[in-house]
C-alpha cells in the first residue's frame, strides 16, 4: 500500500512540473534549470542528512550513470520520432514500453505479476492510448516508427536499472548519481542549443524554483516507491498522470474537456484499482 501512495503520489507531481514546463517560453533552457534546483536540493538534504551514504561505490554510481543514460535516449529518440512522424503513430508505441518492463523484469530480475495484475495493466495502457488518441495520418516514415520503438525500449531497460539500483544497492547514492548525471545530459544539451540562459532564468525564476521543489518530490517518491512494489506495476501506475494532466491542464491551461479524455481517465482509474488489489 506504502509503495501504490508513493507511485501514485509521484504521478501527481510529474504531472505538476510538466504544467510548468508547458507553460514556459524557451522548454529546454526551463527544464534543465529545474533539474538544477532539483540537484541543489538533493545536495543539501544527502551531505546534511545522509553524509555516510556518500561512500564511494563504483557499482552504484555505474547503476546511476547507466539509468540516465537509458532516460535521456529514450528523451532524444522520443523528440526525433516526434518530428519525423505522426504523433498518432510514436504515441500508441511508447505507451507500450511498460509491456516491455514486464518481459525485462521478468527476465533480467525474476518478478512475478498475476494475471489479474498484467490485465490492470493492459487496462491503464488501453485508457492511456484513448485519451491520447487522435485521428490516423495516411503518411508513414519508418525512421519515424524506428525511434519511436528505440524510445520505448530504453525506457523500459532504465526502468529495470531504476529498479535494481534502489533494490540492490545504495539507495541514497544511486538516486544522487541519477539526479547528478541526468542533470548533466539536460544542461549540456540545452548549453548547446541555446544562448540567454540567465535571461530565461530571471523571467521564469519563481516557477523554475517551484519547479525544482516540485521534480524533487517527484524523483524521490517514485523511487520510493519502487523500493516497496514490482516496477511492472510501478512503471504502469506512473502512466496515471494521464489523468492528473488532463486535470491540471483544464484548471491551469484552460483545455477542453472531450469526452476521449473522460473515457481514458474512467478507464486509467479502473486499470489502476485492479493493480491496487493485486499488490
Amino acid at each position: 500500500m506504502i509503495g501504490f501512495i508513493l507511485v501514485i503520489f509521484s504521478a501527481f507531481t510529474h504531472s505538476c512540473w510538466n504544467i510548468l514546463l508547458k507553460k514556459s517560453n524557451n522548454k529546454y533552457i526551463f527544464n534543465y534549470q529545474m533539474h538544477l534546483v532539483n540537484l541543489f536540493i538533493f545536495t543539501i538534504i544527502t551531505v546534511f542528512f545522509f553524509k555516510n551514504s556518500l561512500m564511494f561505490d563504483l557499482r552504484t554510481i555505474f547503476l546511476g550513470l547507466l539509468a540516465a543514460i537509458c532516460f535521456t535516449l529514450y528523451h532524444l529518440c522520443l523528440s526525433t520520432s516526434y518530428n519525423l512522424t505522426d504523433a498518432s503513430l510514436v504515441y500508441p508505441i511508447t505507451t507500450a514500453s511498460p509491456l516491455l518492463v514486464v518481459i525485462w523484469a521478468k527476465f533480467f530480475i525474476g518478478e512475478e505479476i498475476s494475471f489479474f495484475g498484467l490485465f490492470g495493466i493492459l487496462i491503464i495502457l488501453i485508457g492511456v492510448m484513448i485519451m491520447h488518441s487522435t485521428k490516423m495520418k495516411v503518411s508513414l516514415d519508418t525512421k519515424g516508427i524506428i525511434f519511436a520503438i528505440l524510445s520505448a525500449v530504453f525506457y523500459s531497460f532504465g526502468a529495470i536499472v531504476d529498479k535494481f539500483g534502489v533494490s540492490n544497492s545504495n539507495f541514497i547514492l544511486y538516486v544522487y548519481s541519477l539526479v547528478v548525471f541526468m542533470t548533466m545530459f539536460l544542461t549540456i544539451q540545452a548549453k548547446l542549443k541555446y544562448k540567454n540562459h540567465l535571461e530565461e532564468f530571471d523571467k521564469n525564476k519563481i516557477y523554475v524554483l517551484i519547479g525544482g521543489v516540485i521534480i524533487f518530490l517527484s524523483f524521490l517518491s517514485y523511487r520510493l516507491g519502487l523500493v516497496y512494489m514490482n516496477v511492472s506495476y510501478a512503471t504502469s501506475l506512473r502512466q496515471i498522470n494521464a489523468v492528473f494532466g488532463v486535470l491540471l491542464g483544464i484548471y491551469f491551461l484552460k483545455e477542453k474537456l472531450y469526452l476521449k479524455r473522460i473515457v481514458g481517465a474512467i478507464i486509467i482509474s479502473i486499470g489502476a484499482f485492479i493493480i491496487k488489489l493485486n499488490i
